[in-house]
């Protein structure tokens, strides 16, 4: 691996370990290019034998939004903008797809969204997914055309200062070593001679710089 790649790498992986969910927005709107580059990055997501059955509606009329948060228990209060991550079926039809049974499109909207909030995130936005509505409301408030099915939604916007200390009671943070199996479940570790990346750092990532006490989403 080339000195310049591990940088770019290392820098990526910060912004990932960085990235938290965000609940409570300022009021301040949300650029028009800042959702359109969040929708590019979110174009650039896995897609199943490059179908792309995926569509991204943008919301910032706060009506609009307030009546999609009226069906949405997920919706803690009205964001400045939301994307809604939409199945086409007329594509699935036209690619001959079973959608109850291919489960690569559920793959698919979760790339895009995380896609969404990791491009959100190095803005310096905040965002937060929403799984808990109901999808014929939110497509009859939305004035979606039938053949689009309302999937997940991104809630975006500038995030108000919280603090992000653990709860009490919550899970203790975990490492990717505590989760990684290498061969056979239950073995944590490599062979001894590979227990070390190229920069002398521990595989598992554990000596990245890291926020004390944040909690994980």
């Amino acid at each position: 691996m080339t000195a310049t790649a591990s940088r770019d790498a290392d820098q990526l992986l910060a912004l990932m370990r960085s990235r938290r969910v965000t609940r409570s927005f300022t009021g301040e709107p949300v650029a028009a290019d800042d959702l359109r580059r969040m929708t590019e990055a979110a174009r650039w997501a896995t897609s199943a034998g490059n179908r792309h059955l995926h569509k991204f509606l943008i919301v910032r009329d706060p009506e609009r939004l307030r009546l999609v948060r009226s069906a949405a228990p997920g919706m803690l209060a009205p964001p400045p903008a939301l994307i809604v991550i939409l199945t086409d079926t007329e594509v699935a039809a036209r690619e001959s797809m079973q959608l109850e049974r291919d489960h690569s499109s559920w793959i698919d909207v979760g790339t895009a969204a995380m896609n969404m909030m990791l491009l959100a995130h190095a803005l310096g936005l905040g965002t937060c997914p929403v799984t808990s509505f109901s999808r014929s409301a939110v497509s009859v408030m939305l004035d979606l055309p039938p053949h689009v099915i309302p999937e997940l939604m991104v809630m975006v916007g500038h995030p108000t200062i919280t603090d992000r200390g653990l709860r009490s009671g919550a899970p203790k943070p975990v490492t990717a070593g505590e989760l990684t199996f290498w061969e056979a479940v239950g073995a944590h570790d490599p062979p001894a001679s590979e227990r070390r990346g190229a920069a002398g750092l521990p595989t598992d990532g554990s000596s990245l710089p890291s926020k004390p006490g944040a909690p994980t989403a």
